[in-house]
């Protein structure tokens, strides 16, 4: 299979199958062959951070939209032909229609050829539409998620957001202070220092999974932002901690470092197989102070008159932070994934809190912005919860530091 053919069917699996695209391009890309890993890569990503903008470029060259298969072909096209440097427009079209041909149906293969046709003749349309329209054409967002950041954040703070969820971010590493120092590590020259978080570093290679750096447990991927959660959480040597949302169990191992795996944390998901993900990151970078067990986060009778020190909420969120290395979130994302989302964040902060010793800490944390699942969040919280007080809450822009956004609060129970 050559390497437009193979985009394609990733961005079938990602667009139409609903699959998870950071997952699927990193296991499936072992498959491909070196010399087209680059393209590959590039046309699923350019893809899918695009998605409004393609679209809108040849929507008004059909009478109707054709099935799934053939608006996400053009999409992908568009893609090459219009914002691809040095990609020749035969090849891309002949490939278009040979795609069409053998992987959805002959019958189609006339349509592809002449929107593209017409793409390339005309070249790129101008957007149209009011200011939030043209910002959510222009940097492929829902409309109703740009007017949602504009009302929550203003306008400056929505225009930066959006245009950094197009950036490539680098792969961002945390490194396991208890086997390695973050000097050491910048000494081999495969790294640079990170900017947000103290024991974030960059890798400038391909891919770290496939490092000694991962294999031998120095470092695990960890974007800067979502490193700050421990540092919240500041857990001490011998102290109970409770994760209630662990899987894939990043922050639980990250927590453990920082307190010398000396201690408890006792961290779960709802399904087993997710808990399974927790112990084997624990068993790579061998630490023993895990305790990974299949629990509920809205009761927690699993673990029923247990009192923790230091309580973490890393809640079930819409994702919105995470949209530059997830762009099929936002391609996916709709305007009611909230009215569920919510009362699960409220149930599951609710269960937790009785879990806290009186002046232990409860933190709450998402990678999302937006003001409804984040400080509005944690102001209903703490109205019905006098004996918590917040002691440091912060949103955690994109743009600011290249990271993703994120949100965390630190309450403290007093009484």
């Amino acid at each position: 299979m050559n390497a437009r053919a193979y985009a394609f069917a990733l961005l079938k699996e990602i667009c139409i199958d609903e699959g998870y695209s950071n997952l699927l391009l990193r296991n499936k890309l072992q498959s491909v062959d070196p010399k087209d890993k680059a393209l590959v890569t590039q046309i699923v990503y350019g893809t899918l951070q695009n998605y409004r903008l393609v679209r809108y470029q040849w929507q008004s060259y059909v009478k109707k939209e054709p099935c799934k298969e053939v608006a996400l072909l053009l999409d992908m096209s568009v893609y090459q032909l219009l914002y691809m440097d040095k990609m020749p427009a035969y090849a891309v079209i002949d490939e278009a229609v040979r795609i069409t041909k053998k992987n959805i149906h002959p019958r189609f293969s006339a349509l592809v050829n002449a929107v593209l046709r017409q793409v390339e003749r005309n070249g790129k349309r101008e957007l149209e539409g009011n200011a939030i329209e043209q910002l959510a054409l222009e940097t492929s967002h829902p409309t109703w998620l740009v007017a949602m950041w504009k009302a929550q954040y203003g306008w400056q703070e929505c225009e930066k957001i959006c245009h950094s969820d197009l950036e490539i971010r680098k792969q961002c590493v945390r490194v396991n202070t208890m086997k390695a120092s973050v000097e050491e590590l910048l000494a081999s020259r495969e790294f640079v220092k990170g900017n947000l978080a103290e024991h974030a570093l960059y890798y400038l290679g391909n891919d770290i999974v496939h490092s000694n750096y991962y294999k031998q447990g120095l470092v695990s991927i960890q974007d800067e932002a979502s490193q700050l959660v421990a540092q919240y959480v500041d857990p001490q040597p011998q102290e109970r901690i409770l994760d209630v949302c662990s899987a894939p169990g990043t922050k639980a191992c990250h927590i453990a470092e920082r307190m010398g795996d000396k201690g408890s944390i006792v961290c779960g998901d709802i399904h087993a197989h997710r808990v399974e993900l927790i112990k084997n990151g624990a068993r790579r970078l061998q630490l023993q102070s895990i305790q990974a067990q299949v629990m509920d986060a809205t009761s927690l009778k699993e673990i029923e008159g247990e009192m923790f020190d230091r309580v973490l909420c890393d809640v079930p969120c819409s994702g919105y932070g995470v949209l530059a290395r997830k762009s099929d979130i936002k391609y996916h994302a709709k305007s009611t994934d909230m009215d569920t989302l919510i009362p699960l964040q409220q149930q599951i902060l609710q269960s937790a809190s009785k879990h806290v010793v009186k002046d232990g800490i409860l933190v709450y944390s998402t990678c999302t912005l937006n003001k409804k699942e984040n400080e509005k969040q944690v102001a209903a919280f703490l109205a019905q919860h006098e004996e918590f007080e917040c002691l440091q809450q912060q949103t955690i822009f994109p743009y600011t530091h290249h990271s993703d956004g994120f949100y965390i609060a630190k309450l403290k129970r007093v009484r």
